[in-house]
């Protein structure tokens, strides 16, 4: 679905670059635009501001430098995480320390239990709906190929950004997604031998099935323990397969 954006038109002023940027943060910090989520093209936004494609790309670079947005070959700009800066030495700390994933794992499940009690009290009908979407895909993959097949991590992680979406608070979204961003990566390097473990994509989606059903129902404090059961899961199961390694 085609985000709507709210953008005022700028007066011409020499500070045109700047009024862009910060319109453009504060849409991200109202959590209006998203990790992930891609800028309109420079034609509409031009449109949108009622300004040249010069002052505009000047604001864009603002934006860019301060680590707001990136740019992603030609497909355009997408809205940054406000953690992006953490994942990259995370990402390299875990692959030369297990214990770093256990200490991952136990903020994930802090962070995502809450995010799952919050979502349980203000999710809409139309983001309970996006989630049994998520579902709908896992089916047609195979639900033996959650974390597993490449689409599967993707619908997996997706969930959890998902989870982060309905609560309706930035700060979760956008540490959520960083932590995503992190198993999407990681996940590749042990899919092979989280395969091996008997009913482990089966019980994934059983697991997130409770889940969903508790946000759906607004049980909170069911959607926390179920989250809490979830990531306990995942835990037990890295551990067996890493003692392999």
């Amino acid at each position: 679905m085609r985000k709507v954006f709210s953008i005022s038109k700028i007066e011409k002023s020499p500070g045109i670059p700047s009024r862009v940027t910060n319109q453009i943060i504060d849409l991200i910090t109202k959590g209006i635009l998203k990790p992930g989520d891609k800028l309109p093209s420079e034609h509409e936004m031009t449109k949108l501001f009622g300004i040249s494609r010069i002052s505009l790309r000047e604001g864009l670079k603002l934006l860019e430098a301060r680590g707001y947005i990136e740019s992603n070959d030609r497909r355009g700009k997408f809205v940054k995480s406000m953690f992006d800066d953490l994942r990259t030495p995370l990402i390299d700390h875990l692959s030369v320390s297990q214990e770093s994933m256990w200490e991952l794992l136990y903020v994930w499940r802090i962070i995502d239990a809450e995010a799952a009690c919050l979502a349980a009290k203000s999710a809409t009908l139309e983001q309970v709906k996006q989630i049994k979407q998520l579902f709908k895909e896992a089916r047609k993959i195979n639900v033996n190929k959650i974390v597993i097949a490449p689409k599967g991590i993707i619908i997996y992680t997706s969930f959890f950004d998902l989870l982060a979406n309905t609560t309706g608070n930035t700060v979760f979204v956008h540490l959520s997604k960083t932590i995503t961003d992190i198993l999407r990566e990681y996940f590749p390097i042990v899919r092979d031998r989280l395969s091996a473990i008997s009913g482990f994509s089966k019980n994934i989606i059983t697991q997130l099935k409770k889940i969903s059903d508790a946000i759906e129902k607004h049980k909170s404090e069911a959607a926390k323990i179920a989250t809490i059961e979830h990531v306990n899961y995942m835990e037990k199961s890295l551990k067996t397969v890493l003692k392999e390694i």
